[in-house]
């Protein structure tokens, strides 16, 4: 069985918001717009399967890359981790434990979250020096009791609470609930000073780029 470490923890993340395990009880799929994400997965599983190019849909306009690991250990780990076919709406917390949260959290926000940044200059009409920055970390799923268990366990170890809305989602198939868990400025500063607690980390670096000017 794999042995739990901080790449292995930032995979799951990366397979909770954009990945699935296939019903045959062996295979391993993760699908992203971003080829260079693909790569960090397959070398934090230390994997070298190809990557293949999925067409666009009627949902996506954009071009989506995917890898397929077959790996039928790593398979039944995942199971015991949480995950399971066909997850999107039923999933729930994932047994990871604290000592690799924060990197599996950083795969989370790679994965399918996003921040957020920009100078409101709502009030410089009134002086200007009111310009201030804004700052939001989001996190998103389609599951509601795995968005609350990951606001459960971010507020456990960091006391950073967060905020949970949600709003309809289209599919394949029709609607469904989508539920964002968002930190604004002061706490989202915390939180990615956090889960960047180092530079050699593997990440997205576009979302580091844009995370970068608020770490210290």
């Amino acid at each position: 069985m794999p042995k739990l470490n901080h790449d292995l923890a930032y995979a799951v993340g990366l397979i909770c918001t954009d990945g699935y395990l296939s019903k045959d009880g062996r295979h391993i799929i993760f699908t992203s717009v971003d080829k260079d994400l693909i790569e960090i997965f397959k070398k934090c599983l230390n994997k070298t399967n190809p990557i293949t190019v999925n067409p666009k849909s009627s949902l996506s306009k954009q071009i989506c890359y995917k890898v397929q690991i077959g790996d039928v250990q790593l398979y039944k780990w995942l199971l015991h981790t949480g995950l399971f076919p066909k997850k999107s709406l039923t999933l729930e917390r994932i047994n990871i434990g604290t000592r690799y949260f924060r990197d599996f959290l950083r795969g989370h926000l790679d994965g399918d979250g996003s921040i957020i940044k920009y100078e409101d200059r709502y009030l410089q009409h009134l002086n200007p020096k009111y310009v201030y920055k804004r700052l939001f970390v989001y996190f998103n799923s389609a599951s509601q009791k795995h968005i609350y268990w990951l606001q459960t366990t971010i507020t456990k170890l960091t006391k950073l609470k967060g905020s949970i809305s949600s709003y309809q989602s289209k599919t394949r198939v029709g609607t469904n609930p989508y539920y964002t868990l968002k930190f604004s400025t002061k706490e989202a500063t915390i939180l990615l000073n956090w889960i960047y607690y180092d530079p050699e980390v593997p990440c997205l670096k576009r979302k580091y780029d844009k995370a970068k000017s608020y770490l210290i």
